[in-house]
């Protein structure tokens, strides 16, 4: 079983070594542009072939070139937008104020420093690791303008560099927070410019209700008092008029006292006779 082990291992290793012998190798080389305003443009450009030449490798810069085939291979006359239309115009058509020639001058990066290509682009092999440069400007076969001092690492960063620069900027997703889109969350702050409280302050309007009140109809009810004026208890006081009820109260009294004395005559006559019973016996 552990052999059957190691076999699937060696079969792994031998796959994975086919592939990546399969793999063609990446080079590396680098352009700088200078335009005449100063501008400076970089590009890195990858290439599986073994070489390819420096018109190439302009052209694969993704810049807009125009060239013309020459004898000491192309001579480029337009990059972007500074240069000659060939073959509509010549290929070296401008002029500075001395009359010199205009051009694009052609470097190769050297031990540190730009090299003057005499040679055309077209007839410069590129290899990994190689810089080319281009400056427009006034110059002759002996020289022109230069470009910036840059170096192969400046344009060409090496994959450690990238893995360093590609992490901050993996970082940096934080600073995709919409939450500026989400605090596009502090439109919905807005919500309070729906704040209906001001239609509430109108409820003052609802406060005129006291205008309304009909309260002072209430008051009317001192009309209904009123109801004295109606007082015939006055009428009612005019009884004294028929005061006889005072000689009906006086023959009461008489009708009491009378009643009383019958009570006493009664009481002494039982009280004799009880006494006349008791002598008797």
């Amino acid at each position: 079983m552990k052999r059957i082990f190691q076999l699937v291992g060696l079969i792994a290793i031998a796959l994975l070594s086919g592939v990546a012998a399969a793999q063609p190798a990446v080079n590396r080389a680098g352009v700088v542009v200078r335009f005449g305003n100063g501008e400076v443009v970089t590009a890195c450009v990858e290439f599986s072939e073994p070489s390819i030449s420096g018109l190439e490798l302009l052209e694969r810069s993704g810049l807009p070139v125009i060239s013309q085939q020459s004898s000491i291979g192309a001579a480029v006359c337009k990059i972007g937008r500074e240069g000659c239309d060939y073959p509509a115009t010549s290929c070296f058509c401008a002029r500075d104020q001395q009359g010199r020639a205009v051009y694009w001058a052609f470097y190769r990066r050297e031990a540190g420093g730009w090299r003057y290509s005499n040679l055309g682009a077209s007839s410069v092999r590129v290899s990994d690791g190689d810089l080319h440069g281009w400056a427009w400007g006034p110059g002759d076969a002996s020289g022109g303008a230069v470009p910036p001092h840059l170096e192969l690492a400046d344009v060409c960063r090496s994959e450690a560099a990238e893995a360093a620069t590609i992490a901050p900027t993996a970082t940096a997703a934080p600073t995709t927070t919409p939450p500026p889109a989400a605090t596009a969350a502090p439109t919905a702050t807005a919500a309070p410019t729906t704040t209906p409280p001001p239609a509430a302050t109108a409820t003052p309007t609802a406060m005129a209700a006291p205008t309304t009140t009909p309260p002072p109809a209430a008051t009317a009810t001192p009309t209904a008092t009123a109801a004295p004026t109606t007082t015939p208890p006055p009428a009612a006081t005019a009884a004294p008029t028929a005061t006889p009820p005072p000689a009906t109260g006086t023959a009461g009294q008489w009708l009491g006292f009378a009643a009383l004395a019958a009570l006493l005559i009664g009481g002494i006559v039982v009280a004799a006779t009880n006494q006349r019973m008791r002598g008797t016996n």
